[in-house]
């Protein structure tokens, strides 16, 4: 009986000093916590650490899977890994000339899909020249880009970044890395590029690598009965919020 009460005594002495801990905590959190609306409507949310030379930050898309159009899904999540293939001034060794030959592959494309999917009397000889015009013109846009493959994350890279990454989810998508904390106005550049002026290079590659991730997440997560009907209910769902919102 006494080794029961010393248990319990011990427990309520812990339960009140992780219960103050965790006020001081909070309170000393709110006090260094900063937040402010931008103009353009972005809201930036800063919390001083200054334990170590460095800051890492969350950029927070309010926006997932469930708002792709309904026959365009995957977009979100496209966007995420495009977002990572630079702009108009990084990435690129002739952006003028890039953006002739990338406009040349969607072209291409589109003759190929329109024969590919004609539902009588597809010419299976002309398919298969129209599938390697369009890899050809891929051909001719990837040499603008090759010199400069994934400048973005060599960028953050060469200037002391770390632990980048990206993720999409039902209603959010996240992009997050650390940086010295001297390379802040570096971040904000890199950052504001990639979401105004994103250019659409390697595209059908990274595609290819969506595709490839989404078959992995599948079979590693069989789909239940009951996730199945909530999946089915997300666009309902993502319709209801936008609605509220408007």
């Amino acid at each position: 009986m006494k080794f029961r009460l010393n248990s319990l005594l011990t427990l309520v002495v812990c339960f009140m000093l992780c219960s103050l801990a965790l006020g001081q905590d909070l309170a000393s959190f709110e006090k260094r916590t900063t937040v402010k609306k931008l103009d353009n409507g972005l809201t930036i949310i800063i919390c001083e650490r200054p334990e170590a030379p460095v800051f890492s930050f969350f950029t927070h898309v309010d926006a997932g899977s469930v708002q792709d159009p309904m026959d365009k899904t995957g977009l979100a999540h496209m966007f995420e890994h495009m977002a990572f293939k630079g702009t108009d001034t990084i990435g690129t060794r002739d952006y003028a000339g890039e953006k002739v030959a990338l406009a040349k592959v969607e072209d291409a494309y589109a003759a190929y899909i329109a024969e590919r999917d004609k539902p009588v009397d597809r010419d299976e000889k002309k398919l298969k020249q129209l599938e390697q015009n369009w890899k050809d013109a891929i051909a001719v846009a990837d040499k603008f880009s090759a010199p400069y493959n994934n400048e973005f994350g060599k960028i953050v890279e060469s200037e002391g970044g770390e632990g980048m990454n990206a993720f999409t989810d039902f209603d959010e998508t996240g992009y997050h890395y650390s940086f010295p904390v001297n390379r802040l106005e570096l971040w904000a550049y890199l950052e504001s590029e990639r979401f105004l002026h994103p250019v659409m290079r390697q595209f059908y590659k990274e595609r290819n690598v969506v595709i490839e991730e989404r078959d992995v997440y599948k079979r590693q997560i069989p789909p239940s009965r009951v996730g199945r009907l909530i999946a089915a209910d997300l666009p309902r769902r993502a319709r209801l919020r936008e609605s509220l919102r408007a």
